[in-house]
């Protein structure tokens, strides 16, 4: 797949040939994949499958040895995460959210982008609206002032999701959302997952949790030694089927 079939819809992100390369170990191995608007798409893969190098280069915290992005068709550089979260519109909710635990709600929403007038002075007022507003889409029982180390978990993961509706990422990334949470949490993070497609997002699901997976994901791209074996429509499969993909015939690659 040499750039973008003008005869098809035109993808959100699509990435053609990326490679990544540490020393002598090929991470990710001419990796190309289109992802659409509005589209949940859900990543698999045994350990050191390459799913964190992949998702690496997309953010920007690794530049690729080889490869190519492209945002709604106009080829762009992704260069640092600053750049991807520019160029590519992604935003990644990590498993340990990254947040500032001691600092109100609107602090960490617009932490490193914060919103200024005259060039210099902050614009709280305007800050602290905006966070309230994307709070209120979220229904996150969060506010703007509270302080974010006094929020159950799952109330920090949605200050860390109001963040991609005020910048208006387009592409949200989560790894391993429901690793270290209750049955309970897992629900309000798919739940969360869904209501980010209503918004119109298109969200990267990357989870050992095959079960997580199959109930959100639109498609499935299974991940083995670097490269994409398959990519599946989620329709009449279920876990034994994700395990098979994922453990029969290593050394081969397919896509359907």
């Amino acid at each position: 797949m040499d750039g973008l079939d003008p005869r098809e819809p035109t993808p959100l992100l699509s990435v053609r040939h990326l490679s990544k390369s540490f020393g002598a170990v090929t991470a990710v191995d001419d990796v190309s994949l289109d992802i659409m608007p509005n589209e949940v798409v859900g990543i698999v893969g045994d350990n050191a499958a390459g799913k964190s190098t992949f998702l690496s280069l997309l953010t920007g915290y690794n530049q690729c040895d080889r490869g190519e992005f492209f945002y709604r068709g106009r080829p762009v550089e992704v260069s640092s995460p600053a750049t991807s979260r520019r160029n590519l519109k992604i935003e990644m909710i990590y498993q340990n959210l990254s947040l500032a635990p001691d600092l109100e709600v609107w602090k960490n929403i617009f932490l490193g982008e914060e919103l200024r007038r005259f060039g210099w002075l902050l614009d709280r007022r305007t800050m602290i609206r905006r966070s309230q507003e994307a709070l209120a889409r979220l229904n996150a029982k969060a506010r703007p002032h509270d302080i974010v180390g006094t929020l159950s978990g799952g109330e920090q993961q949605t200050v860390a999701i109001a963040r991609t509706l005020v910048f208006d990422r387009e592409l949200i990334i989560f790894d391993e959302p429901t690793a270290a949470i209750s049955l309970n949490k897992v629900r309000d993070v798919l739940q969360l997952i869904r209501d980010l497609k209503q918004h119109g997002k298109s969200v990267l699901l990357v989870s050992h949790r095959l079960e997580d997976i199959l109930e959100v994901s639109d498609r499935i791209v299974v991940f083995s030694h670097g490269r994409i074996k398959a990519i599946v429509q989620n329709r009449d499969i279920d876990i034994e089927d994700l395990v098979r993909l994922m453990f029969e015939n290593r050394g081969g690659d397919a896509s359907a």
